[in-house]
């Protein structure tokens, strides 16, 4: 009987180191996607800054619509000297740091990006996301 405990608990601890190993693999970091993938952005307007606002010479305020198919992400990129606000229209934007946190946007809520965002996003769900960006760039 002594024998079948120790055995029992022997078996018990190895199973869970296993596990967690497992988990731990399962569950690790990957690395920030470098290039996007599945998603296409159209602009809808831009402001040349410049002329609009003393010391913002090169700078244009934009709006575009990103689509983002099921699975596709964009590259990982950060904010500074760029901010913006992105509205979600359809479906949910999960937006990922290099961190490994992970937050979510879904129809009708919106984001702020500043100086020290970096991060991605990915379309985890099974219909395209539809999302809106306004940004102060350096592109049209």
């Amino acid at each position: 009987m002594r024998r079948n405990v120790l055995m029992f608990t022997l078996t018990l601890i190895v199973g869970l180191a296993f596990g967690a190993i497992g988990y731990r693999v399962l569950n690790a970091e990957q690395a920030p996607p470098t290039e996007a993938k599945g998603q296409t952005a159209k602009t809808l307007a831009s402001v040349d800054l410049g002329p609009e606002i003393q010391g913002l010479y090169g700078r244009y305020l934009r709006a575009r619509v990103l689509i983002t198919e099921p699975g596709g992400h964009s590259a990982v990129h950060s904010h500074k000297d760029r901010p913006a606000i992105a509205y979600v229209l359809q479906g949910t934007l999960t937006l990922c740091t290099p961190d490994g946190r992970c937050r979510e946007l879904q129809d009708g809520q919106a984001g702020a990006e500043g100086k020290d965002t970096v991060h991605w996003g990915e379309n985890r769900g099974m219909k395209p996301l539809i999302f809106l960006v306004v940004d102060v760039s350096q592109e049209p």
